[in-house]
């Protein structure tokens, strides 16, 4: 598999889809033996190439690459260690979710293609600050049930068994998120019970 080429790939979808804007948001892919495949920091999306992609092992060191890794590689690692199921991770800051992470409200299943795809309703992890251990952690409850939540006053995060289903629910995130919006705006939008 080519890491590298799936990573940048995405990246653009990312821009293309309007997931993140400017440098923000990161993906990653699960390499062997405890490390990963990581977005460098701070690069448009548009100019990152294969050769800026970042291996690091799960303890942040990097083993290949000159570029420092995204500055939420321990999110990520935590995952992959946390949840063997998850290869994948994509990491947005789509307008609407993030409306959602930063009223604190989580996104209560109100599509039927959230339970297949997301595996429910969408929860509020905790603020904590940005690329730290902290924010690892305080979200690794919220991905037990679902493959997706929210980061209070900050963005959302998919996982998945590959890239392909990690990033088909960052985008049905954002279109639960939209779709709750308007539904609220009209008013007593129904939640569909367990």
């Amino acid at each position: 598999m080519n890491y590298r080429k799936i990573l940048v790939e995405y990246g653009k979808k990312l821009l293309d889809k309007k997931l993140v804007a400017g440098t923000s948001g990161n993906l990653s892919l699960r390499g062997d033996d405890n490390t990963l495949y990581i977005t460098p920091s701070g690069m448009d999306y548009l100019e990152i190439t294969e050769d800026d992609i970042v291996k690091i092992n799960f303890k942040g060191e990097r083993l290949e690459g000159d570029k420092k890794p995204s500055s939420e590689w321990m999110m990520h690692a935590e995952i992959y260690k946390n949840y063997p199921a998850y290869n994948a991770i994509v990491h947005t800051h789509s307008s609407f979710a993030t409306a959602f992470a930063v009223s604190r409200k989580k996104i209560p299943l109100i599509l039927i293609e959230m339970e297949p795809f997301l595996g429910g309703e969408i929860g509020v992890a905790p603020f904590e600050p940005s690329g730290s251990l902290e924010l690892a952690r305080s979200i690794l409850p919220y991905l037990k049930k679902s493959n997706s939540c929210l980061l209070a006053n900050h963005g959302v995060v998919s996982c998945g068994k590959d890239m392909e289903s990690a990033f088909l629910s960052a985008e049905y995130v954002e279109d639960a998120a939209k779709i709750y919006y308007y539904s609220l705006n009209i008013g007593d939008p129904k939640i569909i019970s367990d």
